[in-house]
């Protein structure tokens, strides 16, 4: 290795020389004797001198460097060569990996501002109509309940009063049977004026049936014979009757009305559970949009991450290329140099100069 760094910087001295020379002055060798490197070629071409043989060793010397430098410049360029084609292909990979990954950005963000977000508000605004509609269907059954609950109450006031109107009819009817019979005396007429008062205030004024007892009260004050006395227990018999289809009415009114309102908490209970079903599944759907927009935020993150890592990775890449085309055309015109010094070289010592030069230094003491 030292012999080889000789010689480069040995030929790299001579090949400053003018190859066109004709002769090499004597100042040209004292020079070169005031550096090791340049005593050491002249020291061997003394030396081949003094042995009165040819420079042969040290033209083979040469040519062996001019070999060297020429098979390590191919390796640096076979090296850059595939140092370049790796570059090219980890360029590309990355250029792949960061078009693919841009792509899947554009769709993953197109993704959750196109469908999931407007998918999740959507959800929201439908999962609150149902929770209005729930609360909405839930105050109708309390209001219609309490409603039926008064309703109910209504007719059972009605019912009683038709009951105790009947019984003060009956009670009218018996007394004026008996008075039709002769078991109580018209002087007794009183009493059936009275039931009939009772009658009257059992009956409603809304009532249909509270004129014909209106009527009962006008009769009862002043009758005073049996065909009076029958006419009024005929009218006391169709009030009866009127009041027993009244309170028969009543009932039919009330089944009919109580049937509806059983239907109507059914449907309304139905309608509930519909809504509530709705709701589940509404939630059900809005839980899996959010778990998709969370895991698509999380790939778009990652997504994001990988594309600057690959950005880096790319100029990084691109950098190291750089520096090392840089370092290789450095070596590769440092290699050229020293190849055509070297080349110079070998010429300028296979002329006949060089050896006459060489051999004149010693003839006057040597050549250092």
């Amino acid at each position: 290795m030292q012999k080889v760094l000789a010689l480069i910087m040995t030929i790299y001295i001579v090949g400053c020389v003018d190859p066109s020379m004709v002769q090499l002055s004597t100042e040209k060798i004292d020079e070169l004797s005031q550096s090791n490197l340049g005593r050491f070629i002249i020291e061997m071409a003394q030396t081949h001198a003094e042995m009165r043989g040819p420079l042969d060793d040290l033209v083979t010397a040469i040519g062996d460097l001019e070999n060297e430098l020429t098979v390590e410049l191919q390796q640096l360029e076979d090296d850059f060569t595939r140092s370049t084609n790796q570059h090219q292909i980890t360029q590309e990979n990355l250029d792949i990996n960061i078009g693919q990954t841009e792509i899947n950005i554009f769709n993953q963000k197109d993704f959750i501002d196109a469908i999931l977000l407007p998918s999740i508000d959507q959800t929201n605004q439908k999962i609150d109509r149902l929770n209005g509609f729930m609360n909405d269907n839930r105050d109708s059954l309390s209001r219609e309940t309490l409603s039926r609950q008064n309703q109910h109450q209504a007719y059972l006031d009605r019912v009683s009063e038709h009951q105790g109107a009947i019984s003060a009819v009956d009670e009218a009817l018996q007394l004026i049977n008996s008075l039709i019979n002769g078991n109580i005396a018209f002087s007794e007429k009183a009493t059936i004026h009275q039931a009939i008062k009772r009658v009257n205030n059992k009956i409603a004024k809304t009532s249909t049936i509270h004129p014909v007892v209106e009527a009962l009260l006008q009769l009862t004050q002043n009758f005073s014979d049996q065909g009076q006395a029958k006419k009024i227990r005929d009218l006391l018999q169709d009030t009866r009757n009127q009041l027993v289809a009244s309170l028969n009415q009543e009932n039919e009114d009330e089944k009919q009305i109580e049937e509806t309102w059983v239907q109507r908490q059914k449907t309304l209970n139905t309608e509930y559970q519909e809504f509530k079903r709705s709701l589940l599944e509404a939630t059900y759907v809005l839980a899996a949009y959010q778990n998709k927009l969370k895991s698509t935020q999380e790939a778009l993150a990652q997504n994001e991450l990988d594309l600057q890592n690959y950005n880096e990775s790319l100029q990084q890449d691109k950098d190291a290329q750089a520096q090392e085309t840089q370092i290789y055309n450095e070596l590769k015109a440092q290699y050229q140099i020293q190849l055509q010094t070297t080349r110079n070289a070998k010429d300028f010592v296979n002329s006949a100069e060089f050896s006459t030069v060489i051999r004149n230094k010693l003839n006057q003491g040597g050549l250092v």
